[in-house]
């Protein structure tokens, strides 16, 4: 092959590329509009099927010392976002916010090991407390020795305190035993909500009605 030929090789070959690499740029940025919108329509399912008040929100960062339990949001107070807003998934409660700015919020998750969430069994009406336990997952505490519970059960917030209204989902039941000393159940729960990967998010505004999904 001649160095002319040569040359000219490279340079359809050097065109090809960049055709390629733009074609696989624009199938990558539909495929992650498709994504977002499967996303968003989740939510917005799920505001219809309520009557409960939302704000969506998306997800900006997460916070560089806590990476995995605590999430930052790109509304704040000026969208009217407040302070133990709970926030919510389509599958389920993800946290409530704990730091509120003007154009951004920060939110506590569940899976924190400084959160903490009133919840019942929601098959046999047990009630303990949900404490997160890092790395994702939760741990229903001080549930009674009789306690009726199995594998797969649906652990909801029971409400009252003023934050999290009744009948959230948060997660189902993975395992159970007796805790030291003997004195109560407690159950390792694993969050409907997939913290790891929270790209949107609804926060409620009212908490005065009971939860219908």
């Amino acid at each position: 092959m001649s160095i002319g030929a040569a040359a000219e090789f490279f340079r359809e070959y050097g065109r090809y590329q960049r055709e390629r690499d733009k074609l696989l740029g624009a199938a990558n940025a539909a495929e992650e509009q498709r994504q977002e919108n499967i996303r968003l329509r989740e939510l917005l399912e799920l505001k219809e099927k309520t009557d409960m008040s939302f704000t969506v929100c998306r997800v900006i960062g997460r916070e560089p010392t806590n990476w995995l339990s605590c999430i930052i949001l790109d509304k704040g107070r000026n969208a009217g976002i407040e302070l133990n807003q709970p926030v919510l998934k389509y599958a389920g409660l993800a946290g409530k916010v704990i730091e509120v700015f003007p154009e951004s919020a920060k939110v506590l998750l569940i899976s924190d090991v400084n959160s903490r969430v009133v919840a019942i069994v929601q098959r046999t009406r047990q009630e303990g407390l949900l404490e997160g336990m890092g790395g994702g997952m939760c741990r229903l505490k001080y549930l009674s020795l009789d306690a009726e519970i199995e594998l797969g059960d649906a652990v909801v917030t029971a409400g009252g305190g003023g934050v999290y209204p009744k009948g959230l989902l948060v997660g189902h039941i993975e395992s159970v035993r007796v805790d030291r000393g003997g004195l109560y159940k407690s159950c390792i729960v694993r969050p409907s909500a997939a913290l790891r990967s929270l790209e949107e998010v609804l926060c409620l505004k009212s908490v005065s009605v009971t939860a219908a999904f």
